[in-house]
């Protein structure tokens, strides 16, 4: 596999009508529970809707059969989900080459390693697989395919999602506003920005790092959490056995060999690498891609530098980042060019009014 944006992606084969084969990368997401299909593949592979197509999010998915797939030269049934085509669109989710969205829920049969360091992904039936690591409960119900872990953060034993399919970890913007104002040494900022650029971001965003998160008998250090509504984790979201408060994500979880036991509700960890805290050395700049695939500029930091407010405003399309330009950019790699070391100045080049012109932006350590 490759970790795109702390993300998954692997590596599915599949067979269209006439017999050859047509390969194409999914991001893994260990919450989701439905096949998503970007409709280019769904041609290519004379797949159909079944039915009514409905709305979410501003986008438009069209049910379908869960095609038949191959991990390498292995069949995999993905039976146990629902599919859907994602109406419209070429590419999936503003990641660059990514055509779809595998969910835990069609794994819910097997057994899957995400290691992370070593970028390996590895299913197989039940119990083909011999344990490492530490094991940690991991129940979900069969409904959602999300896998519930225990966390605690502050002395504080919280219920998560474990989330392959988040860049970052998220939580409920009341708890991490109620853990700065009893913390308030704590770094933090508004708006979503650096690595927490995710479509479903926006410029309020509440951002946190949390100096330790302990997950079983693991320590993780300088953690960053992303605000999310209240109402997105309530006691009943996401169909899990208990409540959760939020999500534990790639940022956490890239440290790690990860294994998902489905059957019997239980993870193993061997934890492979320690995180600096460095992710969020960014401009500081909240991006999002509109309809027409422009990269827009929603919002800038709090914690920029004053020189990236002086020079970037909301509003603003990027043409180029340092003489680089994409057709179109994505989040991901939009955000990485606009990371480095902090004091770094990068040359934009934005269109304002119609008007394209040349300024600069300076990367800060945001929080």
């Amino acid at each position: 596999m490759k970790v795109v944006g702390n993300v998954p992606v692997v590596t599915l084969n599949f067979k269209r009508l006439d017999g050859t084969k047509r390969s194409a990368n999914f991001a893994f997401d260990s919450g989701g529970g439905g096949v998503i299909l970007d409709e280019t593949l769904a041609n290519d592979l004379g797949l159909k809707s079944s039915g009514e197509s409905v709305e979410e999010d501003g986008a438009r998915f069209a049910p379908t059969k869960p095609p038949v797939v191959q991990f390498g030269s292995v069949p995999v049934s993905l039976s146990t989900s629902k599919a859907f085509l994602h109406v419209g669109k070429n590419s999936f989710d503003t990641r660059e080459r990514i055509e779809g969205l595998l969910p835990g829920k069609a794994l819910e049969p097997y057994q899957v390693v995400i290691d992370y360091p070593r970028e390996r992904f590895t299913i197989a039936p039940s119990r083909c697989i011999t344990h490492r690591g530490v094991s940690v409960p991991s129940p979900f119900l069969p409904a959602s395919g999300h896998p519930r872990i225990e966390a605690s953060v502050d002395g504080k034993s919280y219920g998560f999602l474990l989330d392959t399919g988040s860049r970052v970890s998220l939580a409920r913007r009341s708890l991490l506003e109620s853990l700065s104002a009893a913390h308030p040494t704590w770094p933090h900022s508004i708006g979503a920005s650096g690595t927490a650029d995710m479509p479903g971001g926006n410029e309020e965003e509440f951002l946190l790092r949390v100096p330790e998160v302990t997950w079983g008998p693991f320590q993780i250090k300088n953690v960053l959490f992303v605000s999310r509504p209240d109402d997105m984790y309530s006691p009943t979201s996401f169909e899990t056995p208990d409540s959760i408060v939020g999500a534990l994500g790639g940022n956490v979880l890239k440290s790690f060999r990860v294994e998902i036991d489905y059957p019997h509700g239980t993870s193993y960890l061997e934890q492979k690498a320690t995180d600096a805290g460095d992710d969020m050395n960014s401009v500081g700049l909240v991006l999002d891609v509109d309809a027409a695939n422009n990269l827009i500029v929603r919002a800038v930091s709090s914690t920029a530098t004053a020189l990236t407010i002086s020079n970037v405003h909301p509003g603003d399309q990027i043409l180029e980042i340092d003489g680089k330009s994409e057709t179109p950019w994505n989040l991901v790699d939009a955000s990485d060019a606009l990371s480095g070391a902090v004091g770094e100045t990068k040359k934009l080049v934005i269109r304002r009014a119609s008007k394209a012109i040349q300024t600069t932006a300076r990367v800060a350590h945001l929080l």
